[in-house]
């Protein structure tokens, strides 16, 4: 099966002239979500929580608004879900 890319081409160009805000800052949360994914392997077992967690927050916080943005109840309350376990977390590595 031979992949299309012009579909793809064409749906990153649909999205950037209907809401260009939103396409920079789902670009954003993927260098974060990169970041995040990186500074684990390379720091495991002693990662930065501190400078994760805040990382975290701000990706999933971007994805909310992408999910509410685009109507994805799926993407918005998975990414709740994963917010409210992260401060779950972040609070007990604060506090603890």
């Amino acid at each position: 099966m031979k992949a299309n890319y012009h579909k793809t081409v064409k749906f990153i160009q649909q999205d950037w002239h209907s809401n260009p805000f939103r396409l920079t800052m789902e670009t954003i949360n993927w260098a974060l979500n990169f970041a995040v994914a990186m500074t684990f392997t390379i720091t495991v077992p002693n990662v930065p929580l501190l400078v994760v967690y805040p990382m975290f927050f701000t990706a999933l916080s971007i994805s909310i608004y992408s999910a509410i943005s685009r109507g994805s109840f799926g993407i918005l309350i998975t990414s709740i879900t994963i917010f409210l376990i992260d401060l779950v977390g972040y609070y007990k590595l604060l506090v603890l």
